[in-house]
């Protein structure tokens, strides 16, 4: 084969594979990032998602407001954007996971397919993550996208209106969860629904109390290890103290409420 045969050949393979590698991310949205705050993709378990920019906001809650663990209020930069569950995992979705899988659906999660799913330990949510190649939100990215750079008490702004997510104010027609996105005018900054109330929502860290006085600047991953998993957001039997975006819950991480699901998230 003569050098300019062999050139042809390099030439063409390198083509191959830079179009292999376009077509791929055009096939996986969630590998590469969005352009905007707000940017639509459908996820690979069939949900959408919603594009979180990078930025930076101040975390927790000041002195004289919320409770103790919320403190100190800090400033924290999100250095890389990332992919968001635009809306809570759905009973619709957890059984399609469920039959890929044959991991065993919650019997108690007993509202239409719609709805978000509730009765999932930790583990659960982390193994329907893993199965999509996603991870749930850690804290910091979750109140990132509820409290945006403005640092909003709730996800839509710094008044308490309980027509705008689902609490024990406002519940849904059999007295607990709406449809996930029923109540849209609730959205945060970056598009994503039911960040206030619904369900509490599993985060990736373990919880620890004091870890706001050590957490890094710049994307805190939360302790190492703990007793117990982190929740956010409120739910449908709470009232607004417990909705605010600040607000930090946990539970046993092997424990099954009505009022717990999760989300899911993607970094690129």
């Amino acid at each position: 084969m003569n050098l300019r045969w062999s050139f042809l050949v390099i030439s063409v393979l390198t083509l191959r594979a830079v179009l292999a590698v376009c077509f791929a991310q055009a096939d996986k949205p969630w590998e590469r990032p969005g352009t905007k705050v707000g940017d639509e993709i459908t996820g690979p378990d069939g949900g959408k998602m919603v594009w979180v920019p990078a930025g930076g906001f101040e975390m927790g809650s000041p002195e004289g407001e919320g409770y103790s663990w919320e403190h100190p209020a800090h400033r924290v930069g999100i250095t890389k954007g990332f992919w968001l569950g635009k809306c809570e995992v759905t009973n619709a979705g957890y059984r399609q996971y469920c039959r890929e899988t044959g991991a065993e659906f919650p019997k108690d999660s007993d509202q239409a397919d719609n709805h978000p799913v509730v009765c999932v330990t930790l583990a659960e949510a982390k193994a329907y993550c893993k199965h999509y190649e996603l991870s749930l939100p850690t804290e910091t990215q979750w109140e990132y996208a509820a409290r945006g750079p403005e640092g909003r008490k709730y996800p839509w702004g710094n008044e308490w209106d309980p027509k705008k997510c689902c609490n024990n104010a406002n519940q849904g027609p059999k007295g607990t969860t709406f449809p996930v996105g029923s109540l849209s005018p609730g959205n945060s900054w970056c598009g994503a629904s039911d960040l206030a109330g619904n369900v509490w929502e599993w985060c990736r860290d373990w919880y620890g109390e004091k870890y706001y006085a050590q957490s890094p600047t710049d994307d805190p991953q939360g302790p190492d290890s703990g007793e117990y998993g982190v929740l956010r957001g409120g739910s449908w039997y709470v009232d607004a103290g417990y909705c605010r975006s600040a607000f930090r819950n946990w539970f046993l991480p092997s424990l099954r409420y009505s009022y717990n699901g999760f989300r899911a998230a993607r970094t690129p």
